[in-house]
């Protein structure tokens, strides 16, 4: 699948991505944060497990709900917060789109197909910088190995946001220089 067609409109334009969070079936995923910032330059890796098939079927609702589980983790919320009504969903993306776009839409986008071996070389250099064993690296170096990798952008061009995604498995990550 190409996921470069699937989720651009959603990740370059706050309407269409509102046009998924005001509609997205809530499922259940699995997700799992790392926080590998302990010095000015970090990384966040958020990975979530969803229902087999389901990334291949909805692309765009998949990154979308793995995209508020990360919003809840990153905001200390309640995991499904936005389990609720489409009323209230519409109100707070309206009232609150300066808050959520800065979550949705990258001020640098770059969409750029990577791939996995680009990906795992910036995971291991970060890792390396923050004093991170292979230990806690090799989880995600084995789980997503061969994963479809997009860069899709970032705040400036000191930091980066890529996806990974295998089989039923997403993986976010956010790295650069922040201080």
């Amino acid at each position: 699948m190409d996921y470069i067609v699937a989720l651009k409109d959603i990740v370059s334009n706050y309407d269409a991505f509102c046009s998924v969070a005001k509609n997205i079936e809530w499922i259940s995923i699995k997700p799992h944060y790392d926080d590998w910032f302990y010095c000015a330059l970090g990384m966040y890796l958020y990975t979530f497990e969803f229902p087999q098939e389901y990334i291949q079927n909805h692309p765009a609702q998949a990154y979308v709900r793995a995209l508020f589980s990360r919003i809840a983790f990153d905001e200390e919320w309640d995991n499904d917060f936005w389990n609720i009504p489409q009323m209230e969903r519409t109100f707070y993306l309206e009232e609150g789109s300066a808050f959520y776009k800065s979550y949705a839409i990258p001020k640098q986008l770059r969409f750029i197909k990577r791939d996995w071996n680009y990906l795992a070389n910036e995971i291991n250099n970060f890792a390396q910088i923050n004093n991170i064993p292979f230990s806690k690296q090799k989880p995600y170096i084995e789980q997503f190995e061969n994963a479809a990798v997009i860069e899709i952008g970032g705040a400036y061009h000191g930091d980066s946001e890529y996806l990974a995604i295998k089989d039923n498995h997403m993986l976010m990550v956010n790295c650069g220089c922040w201080d």
